[in-house]
């Protein structure tokens, strides 16, 4: 049901700041034989990780999606790297949504860099 093999990874250099506009189109092509409705929770869990790293994290952003065929779950990454401010993990809107819309997420801190995971149940 993929066009992809079992994991998917985009780095964005993202040194100005700006949008992450690579996202979106590698997400679409990525998840292109996706049942459009997974694809689009999918791509709202992405967008909230990845402006979420934006805003608390720095650049380079790594995005990595790993499907988990014998768990039927694909695992959405968000890594960035610190900026060394204190993060204050609570459930604002956009980790408020990512809570209600998947199985579980977390957050890891490692080696200078942060990483968002989320959970989402698949069946294809």
């Amino acid at each position: 049901m993929t066009a992809w093999n079992e994991v998917a990874v985009l780095v964005v250099r993202d040194d100005e700041r700006a949008p992450l506009t690579e996202v979106a189109p590698w997400l679409r092509e990525t998840l292109r034989e996706w049942p459009e409705l997974d694809a689009v929770l999918v791509g709202v869990v992405v967008g909230e990780l990845c402006d979420n790293a934006r805003r608390w994290g720095a650049p380079p952003f790594a995005v990595e999606l790993a499907l988990d065929r014998w768990m039927d779950v694909l695992k959405v990454s968000v890594c960035d790297r610190e900026t060394g401010s204190p993060r204050g993990w609570r459930l604002g809107a956009g980790l408020l949504l990512v809570d209600a819309l998947v199985d579980r997420w977390g957050v890891s801190t490692k080696a200078g860099a942060t990483t968002v995971w989320a959970e989402v149940s698949h069946r294809g």
